[in-house]
């Protein structure tokens, strides 16, 4: 199961996918996805992206994209993802804007952490081992 990325507006979401999709290392992992309606809303279906990171090196791209797609934003935009396990990550626009580059950098290795497995040591070759 993927990682899946929501979004309230659809145009964002696509937005979104736009920029994941012309990294190079995301292209074809990056799907577009109808998301149920909630109790009260008005309106079309809101859309979400599932994320499918085959590396921990994908899980920086990506990170390293939302990143950036969230300083651009002009509003007030939050991005909720949500990993294959349930657990969930919320990040605002707010609060990477004005973010000097050690900061920038910082988030992004939280955004990884969160998303991406801790590689545990190979105990036959020392190598990491992504758990596949």
């Amino acid at each position: 199961m993927p990682l899946v990325a929501k979004l309230a507006a659809s145009e964002d979401i696509a937005d979104l996918a736009a920029w994941l999709e012309a990294e190079d290392e995301l292209r074809g992992h990056v799907r577009r996805e109808p998301a149920a309606v909630p109790d009260g809303a008005l309106g079309a279906t809101i859309a979400q992206l599932a994320l499918s990171l085959g590396s921990g090196s994908a899980a920086t791209a990506m990170a390293s994209v939302i990143i950036a797609w969230l300083r651009r934003r002009t509003g007030s935009v939050s991005l909720r993802l949500t990993r294959p396990d349930g657990s969930t990550m919320e990040l605002q626009a707010e609060r990477v804007r004005a973010l000097d580059t050690a900061a920038l950098q910082a988030q992004v290795d939280q955004v990884v952490a969160a998303v991406w497995p801790v590689l545990e040591p190979d105990p036959v070759g020392g190598e990491p081992d992504d758990g596949a």
